[in-house]
């Protein structure tokens, strides 16, 4: 596309300046669109950039954007089947998003006093509207795109208002009474130790709140506990600083109990900040006209994974601080101490991309796709609890029992303990074989989260409708999650029940299909340590990371004893063979490598008709058989060689008498001519010696060189008479040497392959020049001396 193309139309003399901004950024993103399946069109592009430094040259934007698209699209990893990287979709609001960051950059260069008035007029409608929306009144907000930014500027609030001599003193306001910052056990520990990195606070502020051991979930704060240690703290001389609770756990999505904990910190005059996916459900109450009360005194929303647009800010509402009459001028001003509101010396415009995602989506289509989220949720959990087998370790959807549904919520006045117990913002399960009501919640043993894993592999492939995520939990080990709060949505409109149910139900069915096996191979499993305990030569290979029935190798019996570097390769050929030969009768045998290097046969997962014993025999026999042919290898490689050496020493011998018989004149050169002519040399008597592999005798060709055909002792060739003479030489040579029965039985092998090894002497003292081994099953070898 040359420069000119991404410029607007030329006929129009006068162009508002947004459309043509509007106009470029649509160009860019179809240009980029579609250079992800361009293949190697940008490939010929010379690209002048240098890596070291800045190319003196001016680039013209079409170079410009050609090495944008190279930079996103083109993959130099090879993992890419195309060598291009997929680009996430994009929708009607999200393109509108995406101008909306230009637009926010371009209104950067505006004057100041029109800049501030633009950011004052979109600050103010994104606040008003998200206040209403999320039932947060009385409120100002904060707009960043790091996640954990407004919190720390909340921190940094709390910081000022505890301690007047914070903005003088610095940290050492601190040192006589030190602040103390209240998090679960259960979160993430990174987020506490990111604010004190942040604000300067030593790592003793941090207060870890034991979870409920009794009553309650496992998983949220102990309320009592936390009272005790505020208690505690307040007793030491110590300023209760903060309490960050979770309306929806990190993985599990369970939600603290948020009443106690508003009033318990109202009590001691501490912050309440809240945080997680059940935020969402404030939003689907909006039928419901009751003013609700205040839950916290600030909440993050990350609307950009809500909503599934890239791109947006992530917003902290928190409350206006109560202040009297002579403390107003200063209470008012610790928001803008701590960062929380801007003092329009940045010329940025953070909150336009929300406002026009905001504005194009409109209120009724939000409200949607976050009912859609939370209906979804309940549905797979019904789904999901149907199964045997499975732990579901978030809670059920409409609290207790399931009375209550999202529609309650606007129909009944308006309960905020009621909302976080009917939405549940996503479903966390985990296969246990032979769960019980009863059993104690806690982590899993490791081979049940390598099945897991493949559990969550297998849904991730199959039925890709239902976003399922695998995540890794410190209590409870690999569980499997779905939260359609994270999964990104390229159309905005939610699914009809028709089309909902008919992903369920393929959910279902392959859940259901999968953990049949899964079920299968734990049965099996035990049988299967066991008979390879019990047989002697297969050996348990352990595999970490493998989920199926485990690993065996075949070991030929006393191969353990002498097992040097040569017998690990020959091993490893061995099995290696054997797995070959394996997956052709079943694709269940694959090929692994224990810990210590060497190969085994591995066996993955299996259905319940599996005959665990059918397949290790079928190893073994498969593993003797190969053994066996190994060994006949041996056997006739002893017998060739002794064949040929005895074969030299005949042929040595012969050529000695026949030298002294004919005499020496015969054999000095130009006399020998004038001899032969004067006395012609008797015929030649023995020609050469053939090896016979199955009776393990030498004998003389002289039969072969009649017949030109090699023939077997006692057969009669076809248009003779009567059968051959003996061979006039037979000489034994396998003495010592047995060989396997596989050789002596009958071969598929016609009549006309023998199993000879043929030596040919020319007048010379002969030599080994070439050794020719063929047999369908490596019984035949021929050997020729020329």
């Amino acid at each position: 596309m040359a420069e000119a193309n991404l410029q607007p139309d030329s006929t129009e003399e006068i162009r508002r300046p947004l459309v043509d901004v509007e106009f470029q950024v649509s160009q860019v993103i179809e240009r980029l669109e579609a250079g992800a399946g361009a293949g190697d069109r940008n490939d010929q592009i010379h690209r002048k950039q240098s890596a070291g430094f800045l190319i003196p040259e001016e680039s013209s934007l079409d170079e410009i954007i050609q090495s944008i698209e190279n930079l996103i699209c083109k993959s130099d990893s090879g993992t890419i089947e195309d060598g291009t990287w997929p680009l996430p979709p994009l929708n009607r609001i999200s393109r509108i998003s995406v101008l909306a960051h230009s637009v926010a950059a371009y209104a950067g260069s505006l004057e100041r006093t029109q800049l501030q008035k633009m950011s004052a007029q979109i600050n103010s409608d994104t606040t008003r509207w998200l206040s209403h929306l999320f039932r947060f009144i009385d409120c100002n907000a904060c707009y960043h795109h790091d996640q954990l930014e407004g919190l720390v500027k909340v921190t940094r609030l709390m910081l000022h208002y505890k301690y007047p001599r914070y903005l003088e003193d610095g940290g050492g306001a601190l040192m006589n009474q030190l602040p103390c910052i209240y998090s679960s056990v259960a979160s993430p520990l990174g987020v506490v130790q990111h604010l004190c990195r942040q604000l300067g606070l030593p790592l003793a502020c941090i207060r870890p709140v034991p979870v409920n051991t009794v009553f309650g979930s496992n998983q949220t704060m102990d309320v009592a506990a936390i009272q005790r240690m505020i208690a505690e703290d307040v007793a030491a001389n110590r300023i209760p600083l903060i309490v960050l609770a979770d309306a929806g756990t990190t993985i599990a999505g369970h939600s603290d109990n948020i009443f106690r904990l508003h009033e318990l910190c109202r009590l001691h005059d501490c912050w309440l900040h809240l945080r997680g996916h059940a935020l969402a459900a404030l939003a689907i109450t909006h039928g419901n006209s009751t003013i609700p009360p205040r839950i916290s005194d600030s909440i993050t929303l990350p609307l950009g994974t809500w909503l599934g647009i890239p791109g947006l800010p992530t917003v902290t509402l928190y409350r206006l601080l109560e202040s009297g009459a002579g403390a107003r001028g200063r209470e008012g001003a610790l928001p803008l101490l701590a960062g929380l509101t801007s003092d329009h010396s940045a010329r940025r415009l953070t909150s336009l991309p929300l406002w026009a995602t905001l504005c194009a989506a409109g209120r009724n289509a939000i409200l949607a796709r976050l009912t859609s989220a939370f209906h979804s949720c309940a549905l797979v959990w019904a789904e999901v609890a149907k199964m045997p087998c499975i732990r579901i370790l978030s809670k059920q959807p409409g609290g207790e029992g399931g009375a209550y549904s999202l529609a309650d919520l606007t129909s009944k006045p308006l309960n905020i303990a009621l909302i976080f117990e009917v939405a549940v913002s996503c479903v966390v399960f985990q296969f246990i074989p032979q769960v019980s009501k009863d059993m104690v919640l806690g982590r899993v043993p490791s081979y049940y989260d390598k099945l897991n894993s493949w559990l969550g592999q297998i849904l991730q492939r199959d039925t890709d409708q239902i976003n399922i995520e695998i995540c890794e939990s410190e209590t409870y080990g690999v569980v499997l999650r779905y939260c359609p709060l994270e999964a990104p949505d390229e159309k905005w409109k939610p699914d009809d029940e028709a089309v909902l149910t008919e992903k369920l139900e393929s959910f279902s069915l392959c859940l259901e299909q999968q953990l049949d096996i899964l079920m299968a191979t734990v049965t099996h499993k035990e049988t299967f340590l066991k008979l390879v305990d019990q047989n002697n030569t297969l050996r348990l290979v352990e595999m970490p990371s493998w989920a199926g029935l485990g690993g065996v190798r075949y070991v030929p019996e006393g191969w353990e004893e002498l097992l040097t570097d040569q017998a690990k390769e020959e091993l490893n050929s061995l099995n290696m063979s054997l797995v070959d030969s394996l997956r052709a009768t079943d694709a269940a045998f694959s090929l692994g490598e224990g810990s210590d290097g060497l190969v085994c046969v591995r066996f993955g997962m299996v259905t319940a008709d599996t005959d665990v014993e059918e397949l290790l025999n079928l190893v073994v026999c498969v593993g003797k058989e190969f053994e066996e042919n190994s060994k006949v290898l041996e056997s006739m490689t002893e017998i060739v060689k002794k064949g040929i050496e005895a074969a030299t020493i005949d042929l040595q011998r012969e050529t000695s008498e026949r030298l002294w018989q004919e005499g020496l004149l015969r054999h000095v050169p130009v006399v020998g001519r004038v001899v032969d002519w004067w006395s012609p040399p008797p015929p030649a008597g023995v020609r050469g010696r053939t090896l016979n592999l199955r009776q393990g005798t030498l004998e003389s060709t002289e039969n072969i060189y009649k017949y030109h055909m090699q023939i077997p002792s006692g057969t009669i060739p076809h248009g003779v008479s009567k059968a051959p003479p003996p061979a006039m030489v037979q000489t034994p040579v396998g003495e010592g040497v047995k060989l396997p029965e596989s050789m002596n039985s009958s071969h598929s092998r016609t009549s006309s392959h023998s199993s000879t090894t043929t030596v040919q002497s020319s007048g010379q003292p002969p030599q080994l020049s070439q050794v020719v081994i063929e047999d369908n099953r490596l019984g035949n070898a021929d050997a020729n001396k020329t």
